[in-house]
């Protein structure tokens, strides 16, 4: 229902999973590689674990969304399964189990991730054709603003300021945000209204056949398959990158979770502005040109991070780059949403969040096996592997090229 009150809660529950994503891609990141000294390459065989997870479910689930359940039971039930499962991330962190610690973050992320096939979807419903842009983009925004809470709430916890479980900081930092995901998604998931569908008559096992022929179907449209494969492309560079960004930090500049915390804090306002901007650029000036001149950035930012010796440029450049995230996930998402065949908008989008995560299953190894492999290049091998990431990125734009203008560009204000 296009209702102001579904577009608050749309958004608000964006607010709160970022609460929760910020302070375990800052401080449970550091905790397992740095204060428990699990290497690299285990760290990031967990997104490479909940990729697989995915590619074995996610179809199945935008089948059963088209035909069969209603996305925001699909939401409520993934979302609790992400606070169990955080939660006892956390308790194992708190008690110094580190591996128990990797394989429940490993799940949770699963789960984490595969709330989106549910969530994402809800944008048809929720805003109209020539408005999905910039609700998308404030989304977006939403996120990052999010993330700014849960950086300064986490902060008191990974100084050692305050400390409620006589553990280590950063193992510290992980319950509360927990916490607060868990209150601040209740509004969402209890009140938003979602458009009744026709109940589903057809038998479970004859709709399995039809998905595999949807699916082919899906795929035959050259511009959702060369999109797709565009998407897995360029966001295999920004998500690795993005994730080990902690461990970068560290291991590159040497520098405290204070310090990491206000780069961060840096980045995210620009985060949120690039999110919105986007969204607005998007609807006036078209959705795939859009796309290509962020991706253009994307060829110039990451180089420029790997080769930078200067702190105080590197700072500057990390907060410009701020404002291509927000735009790239803000337009990625509506160019989806206005190239999804009529009727397979469900299944569209639970293969484009698939080609979303399943990029964590080639970028982590990838960077795990450089930074392994380089090791003797000290914290050098850091730097050349964010610079190899660019090579995706150029294979993405190749890709959507190929991908054909959604729609002539609003000229309405």
């Amino acid at each position: 229902m296009q209702t102001r009150k579904n577009i608050v809660l749309w958004v608000l529950y964006d607010f709160a999973n970022s609460i929760v994503s910020i302070v375990f891609f800052l401080y449970f990141a550091q905790w397992i590689v740095i204060d428990r000294g699990v290497s690299d390459f285990h760290f990031n065989l967990a997104f490479t674990a909940s990729a697989v997870l995915l590619l074995l479910t996610v179809p199945t689930t935008g089948m059963l969304l088209d035909t069969h359940i209603r996305r925001i039971v699909g939401l409520r039930v993934t979302t609790a399964c992400v606070i169990t499962l955080y939660s006892l991330c956390a308790l194992s962190a708190l008690w110094g189990k580190e591996y128990a610690a990797l394989i429940l973050f490993a799940l949770g992320l699963y789960m984490y991730l595969l709330s989106f096939t549910f969530y994402t979807p809800l944008l048809n419903d929720i805003a109209a054709a020539g408005k999905r842009g910039r609700v998308s983009g404030f989304g977006i925004a939403a996120n990052y603003l999010g993330q700014i809470v849960g950086l300064l709430i986490a902060l008191p916890f990974s100084k050692g300021t305050v400390s409620l479980f006589h553990a280590t900081p950063r193992a510290e930092t992980l319950l509360p945000a927990i916490l607060l995901f868990a209150l601040l998604s209740l509004p969402a998931l209890l009140l938003l209204d979602e458009p009744k569908h026709a109940a589903a008559t057809t038998p479970l096992a004859q709709t399995w056949k039809q998905t595999f022929r949807q699916t082919r179907s899906l795929l035959n449209s050259p511009s959702v398959a060369y999109f797709l494969a565009a998407y897995f492309l360029f966001n295999d560079a920004i998500l690795t990158v993005s994730n080990n960004f902690p461990i970068f930090l560290e291991n590159v500049w040497a520098v405290g979770d204070t310090t990491k915390t206000f780069i961060l804090l840096g980045i995210l306002p620009t985060c949120a502005a690039g999110g919105v901007l986007s969204g607005f650029l998007a609807d006036r000036f078209g959705h795939k040109r859009t796309l290509v001149v962020i991706l253009l950035g994307w060829l110039g930012l990451l180089p420029l991070l790997g080769l930078l010796t200067d702190f105080t440029l590197f700072v500057i450049s990390t907060t410009i780059m701020g404002f291509w995230f927000g735009a790239s996930w803000t337009v990625s998402r509506s160019v989806m949403s206005h190239i999804a065949p009529a009727g397979r908008h469900n299944l569209a989008f639970a293969y484009f969040g698939l080609a979303e995560r399943a990029s964590s299953f080639i970028g982590p190894i990838a960077w795990g096996l450089l930074v392994t492999n380089l090791i003797s290049l000290g914290s050098g091998r850091y730097r050349i592997t964010t610079i190899a990431m660019t090579g995706f990125i150029v294979l993405g734009l190749l890709a959507l090229a190929r991908v054909h203008d959604e729609r002539t560009p609003s000229r309405a204000g």
